[in-house]
């Protein structure tokens, strides 16, 4: 039952992503920051984005670019351009597909670990083999790293919390999938300490030198992450958050530091030409003297700003679980411009829906969900301290996307949508077996004890 489980996930992962007429997702423009610094571009032009799927890439030294960004999805394009030969000739061809397999050989991993509980795995596969989620395989994006790694890295805390005494071989494989993750992208690295954390509280009972390295290694790449951030990016995210949106909505612009001669400047955001956002001493110059820190007082002294910013997130760009703008196909597959696919979109289109019918459910969700780990803490232990971070890190990368941008504010939703799918695989085995301790006890996980 457990390899025919596997074999499903697996055989639902080929179909998708390697099987003609394979997909993947469209480049919005982000994926020249990861494909820069391996001198990859994109047969068909960079004319291509939003509107078609591109897989098959180009090696030219002329398309070289020293990004500003740094990413573990970085690492993971290295890996595939070099398996596939495409590091080192002048005119190589790349597949994506081929980092494609590699983002799919974290989730195979991360299933072969659920599938140790029967209802789990079922509810995984349903959820996770969704072309919301697959499509990002075949894809540059960091927040691919970010789903991939994340699975990975909750199905082995899961395992490390069922086994009396965790070994050094489930600590490594849950310190290098937190690596990936805190590592992927500014956004996720924030959240280090809920990986270090849980981490910690396995030491108690597992290899405790193992976990403190391991925790040395994941607190420095996650400081090495947010330390190399880069400002511009981030100063151009609070310009489209203080002129596109709070500005608008009729919030006293002069709190955040804005200058009168600034005011025209309202309903405007970076990507408009022109924009002074464009311009990087300007906008160094506006960051400083604006700030997320001061972003952050403004939301203290004006909640009722701050509920509306959260209101308008959750009812308009939460329930688009699958960007609207970026296509699934390939010029040559015969679809319109912008296409996207309907198959495999079941779980993300009842779940969209659903959000798009009661917005406010999802919040409910999380608060009943959250209550019932605290609840069972006593009765799962490490597991109910694990789904309690889950439910943690979904709701807090809810508040980062919509407290600190507002520009394709549903893709950055990404993760939201994957830890609110995992609180519902914790949930399924809840029921299904009772509790949480039930449900591991009853699955005949072997203990690791000698």
């Amino acid at each position: 039952m457990r390899i025919g489980l596997w074999l499903l996930f697996a055989g639902l992962l080929i179909l998708q992503l390697f099987v003609p007429p394979f997909i993947g997702l469209a480049n919005n423009a982000d994926f020249g920051k990861v494909a820069g610094w391996l001198s990859l571009a994109p047969v068909d032009g960079w004319d291509s984005n939003f509107v078609f799927f591109q897989p098959d890439w180009i090696r030219h030294q002329r398309d070289y670019w020293r990004s500003p960004y740094y990413s573990s999805e970085t690492v993971l394009a290295w890996l595939a351009a070099t398996l596939s030969g495409a590091t080192a000739a002048e005119g190589a061809h790349f597949d994506i597909r081929v980092l494609g397999a590699i983002h799919a050989a974290f989730l195979l991993a991360a299933m072969g670990i659920a599938v140790r509980w029967r209802a789990v795995a079922v509810a995984a596969i349903l959820a996770f083999s969704d072309v919301c989620y697959i499509a990002y395989c075949n894809s540059f994006y960091m927040d691919a790293a970010a789903m991939c790694s994340l699975l990975l890295m909750v199905a082995a805390a899961a395992w490390m919390a069922v086994t009396e005494r965790p070994t050094v071989v489930q600590f490594l494989v849950y310190g290098f999938a937190g690596l990936v993750f805190v590592t992927s992208k500014t956004q996720h690295a924030i959240w280090f300490l809920l990986v270090t954390s849980f981490l910690a509280m396995q030491c108690r009972r597992g290899p405790r030198i193992a976990g403190a390295l391991i925790a040395a290694v994941l607190l420095c790449a996650a400081g090495l992450e947010l330390g190399t951030a880069e400002p511009s990016n981030r100063a151009q995210a609070l310009f489209n958050k203080i002129f596109f949106q709070l500005g608008p909505m009729g919030a006293d612009l002069r709190e955040l530091g804005v200058r009168p001669e600034e005011m025209r400047l309202v309903g405007t955001h970076s990507y408009m030409p022109g924009s002074p956002a464009l311009d990087r001493p300007w906008v160094d110059a506006f960051y400083a003297r604006t700030g997320y820190g001061r972003l952050l007082v403004w939301y203290l002294r004006h909640p009722g700003g701050a509920l509306r910013v959260l209101n308008q997130t959750l009812r308009t760009d939460a329930p688009a679980m699958r960007s609207e703008n970026l296509s699934n196909y390939r010029r040559e597959d015969g679809h319109p411009a912008g296409a996207r696919t309907d198959r495999f979109a079941g779980w993300s289109g009842i779940r969209s829906a659903m959000l798009a019918r009661w917005p406010y459910l999802v919040a409910v969700w999380y608060v009943v969900f959250v209550a019932g780990c605290i609840r069972g803490r006593g009765r799962a232990g490490g597991l109910a301290h694990l789904a309690l971070g889950v439910a943690v890190l979904g709701a807090g990368e809810f508040l980062v996307a919509a407290l600190a941008d507002c520009l394709e504010t549903g893709r950055h939703l990404f993760l939201f949508h994957v830890c609110t799918d995992l609180t519902i695989c914790f949930a399924v085995a809840a029921v299904v077996s009772g509790s949480l301790k039930t449900c591991v006890t009853s699955s005949s996980v072997p203990s690791s004890r000698p």
